[in-house]
């Protein structure tokens, strides 16, 4: 569940056609803004944390307005943050929370794989730490695995990292995502995932490129082998370093997000995307209690918006690391049909790194610039209408949403 298809790309672009003159207040409500006052490990030019100037709030607001509005009715809400180191910050909220509730920039929202670049950058410090190695295998690190499935036996945490692993992506429609959508109540363990995902399709041979979320699940099994605390615990962990005190992955048994709390929705857009992974959903459906035990590691994180924007701002982990390490994440490698991709982060050009995420429900994204110290966030409570929320960044980074929205996605 990891690439914007044509079919959903052409569903959008008709959607959003249909309603690119909606009027400002089309979404209902203004949008609510709060400034960060505090954005802690910073990793480039020292934020500005005075607002943006009026002019270019009223750009974003009428992008994001008019980008939501395009939808119809099918994107409830919208979150985005944009700091600007010359011009300022600017945090905002559309549209709704859950179905008749205003969205506030407070809200929590499900990141999805975004939470991968929490696990790299948990895996990347034990690493820097000489507790693991890049070359460490599965059979070294997870024998009990290796036992079981032989073909990972010699899959190295790089590969892991790097999507080069080979192994087969449990995200991207097959009998996990099938057995989500008939028990969304089922609590699942990150080997369930793995079993059910390898009994049904084998890995390919190591270094073969290719996107992979069960990539992920492995790695948070290695970080509770050798860390000895949870995985829930490492990766909130590497949160908290950052000074992100709303952002966690919560016990596989909780399926609450905190208050104040947004529902994900399952709409038009996203049932279309659904189909084209061979997945039926009902159009409507709110996932808000649904479990997300699935993505643990891979996909199972909350923030919110400005927290999000945090993360980013940090070089989505890159400050929690030394130099050396840093430079070795973000040596990138083509991955089909994704794009250039890191340790566990992908590189969008012109200095953009970040990472998108969905899960059932929600999409985010969080982008950082290593040249300007620029940093984009946004998340959407529908399971496919990203590209409403780089649409709206349209109104204050344009070269990177041209970037989002013209190139297959990290999912």
């Amino acid at each position: 569940m990891r690439i914007r298809n044509s079919r959903t790309s052409s569903l959008w672009l008709c959607l959003l056609a249909a309603l690119a003159a909606a009027c400002l207040n089309a979404c209902g409500g203004e949008s609510v803004v709060t400034t960060p006052t505090e954005l802690k490990r910073w990793s480039g030019p020292h934020p500005n944390d005075s607002p943006l100037p009026p002019p270019q709030r009223r750009a974003i607001d009428r992008a994001a307005n008019r980008a939501l509005a395009a939808t119809r009715g099918q994107l409830p809400g919208m979150w985005l943050a944009v700091w600007e180191p010359r011009g300022g910050t600017y945090v905002a909220a559309y549209g709704e929370s859950q179905r008749g509730g205003q969205a506030v920039p407070q809200d929590h929202v499900r990141i999805g794989s975004l939470t991968m670049t929490f696990t790299a950058t948990a895996m990347l410090r034990l690493i820097a730490q000489g507790r693991l190695q890049l070359d460490d295998t599965i059979a070294g690190v997870l024998p009990g695995l290796a036992r079981d499935h032989p073909q990972l036996a010699h899959i190295t945490i790089s590969e892991l990292l790097s999507m080069q692993s080979g192994i087969p992506d449990y995200a991207n429609g097959g009998p996990v995502l099938r057995a989500v959508l008939r028990s969304p109540s089922r609590t699942w363990t990150p080997r369930e995932v793995i079993d059910a995902t390898l009994a049904r399709a084998r890995a390919r041979p190591p270094d073969t490129p290719g996107w992979s979320a069960t990539n992920y699940l492995i790695l948070g099994e290695m970080l509770n082998e050798v860390d000895g605390d949870s995985v829930e615990q490492t990766v909130t962990g590497i949160a908290r370093q950052a000074g992100l005190s709303n952002t966690a992955l919560a016990a596989p048994s909780d399926v609450t997000l905190p208050d104040p709390v947004s529902d994900g929705y399952i709409s038009r857009v996203g049932v279309a995307a659904l189909a084209d992974e061979g997945l039926r959903a009902r159009r409507g459906t709110d996932v808000g209690d649904w479990s997300v035990s699935a993505h643990a590691a891979a996909g199972g994180m909350y923030a919110t918006i400005g927290e999000l924007g945090v993360w980013a701002a940090t070089g989505l982990g890159n400050a929690l690391l030394d130099t050396k390490t840093v430079e070795q994440r973000l040596r990138v490698t083509a991955i089909p049909p994704v794009g250039d991709y890191g340790l566990g982060i992908a590189d969008y050009g012109n200095g953009w790194i970040g990472q998108t995420g969905r899960v059932l429900g929600w999409e985010s994204l969080a982008a950082y610039n290593i040249r300007s110290g620029a940093v984009a966030a946004a998340a959407v409570n529908e399971t496919a209408s990203l590209p409403a929320a780089e649409h709206a960044l349209a109104a204050a980074f344009p070269g990177l949403a041209k970037r989002l929205l013209a190139q297959p996605q990290v999912r």
